[in-house]
């Protein structure tokens, strides 16, 4: 993490893309595990870790920390913060306070960019449209009723059928259940109760951000899996923060 004093930049949720430039934050079990490899492979060799997880190439340099509590960054210390399907697994509160957070922790003229899963798509694809493409695989053999259920992923299918050990952390985290959904209205109104001004839905790599390309997945946002929102925090003298580091 950069102690110059100069802003950094925060991905939040940052999961596997975790490039450098950037705080990459996480909160997940295998991000916790990717720092002790020991314990991670102990895990595994025990069937604590469920098949194909000590797979997952993840980065030991990521910043532990669980997004529903405060940011643990000083106020006006961040030029960017960027989050990538993080917001609909939280709680609606839980997402209103890290948006609240956020605002603290940018600085003024700084950007939050926001990606979240379309709820008006998947309600359109419901309704017999195809904002996603063509239906193939397991997806086109469902009923719609089914297929729209696994779209908003409330809830898993099944049952976990992991080692108990590891049912007992996800029933803590519950990190992967969707919690609350939103739509391009929705979400800009999110950042505006927030004190965001300037928002404005956003195309995939289009941003006032430098090199949102490093931070971002197409595949979150294209053909209908995601909308993006940006916002900008108020500077007093209007002018903007420089967002590359």
């Amino acid at each position: 993490m950069p102690t110059d004093g100069q802003p950094i930049r925060l991905n939040l949720g940052c999961g596997l893309l975790a490039p450098q430039g950037w705080v990459n934050v996480d909160g997940s079990w295998n991000a916790r595990l990717a720092k002790h490899p020991f314990i991670r492979r102990m895990l595994s060799s025990l069937h604590v870790l469920p098949p194909g997880k000590m797979e997952i190439p993840w980065n030991s340099s990521i910043f532990i920390h669980n997004v529903r509590k405060p940011l643990p960054f000083p106020d006006g210390s961040a030029a960017a913060i960027y989050a990538s399907h993080v917001l609909e697994h939280l709680y609606f509160q839980e997402a209103r306070n890290l948006l609240l957070e956020s605002f603290r922790v940018l600085a003024g003229g700084g950007v939050l960019r926001v990606v979240v899963p379309d709820l008006k798509a998947i309600v359109e694809e419901y309704l017999g449209e195809r904002p996603f493409g063509p239906l193939s695989g397991e997806l086109a053999a469902l009923q719609p009723a089914d297929r729209f259920n696994q779209r908003l992923l409330m809830r898993a299918s099944e049952p976990s059928s992991s080692n108990l050990i590891y049912r007992i952390y996800e029933a803590w985290q519950d990190f992967h259940s969707h919690k609350w959904m939103y739509d391009r209205d929705s979400l800009v109104a999110l950042f505006q109760a927030a004190g965001f001004v300037n928002v404005q839905p956003k195309e995939c790599y289009v941003s006032c951000i430098d090199n949102i390309q490093a931070v971002e997945d197409k595949s979150r946002i294209l053909n209908g899996a995601g909308i993006c929102v940006e916002g900008i925090k108020p500077s007093r003298d209007g002018s903007p923060t420089k967002t590359n580091s």
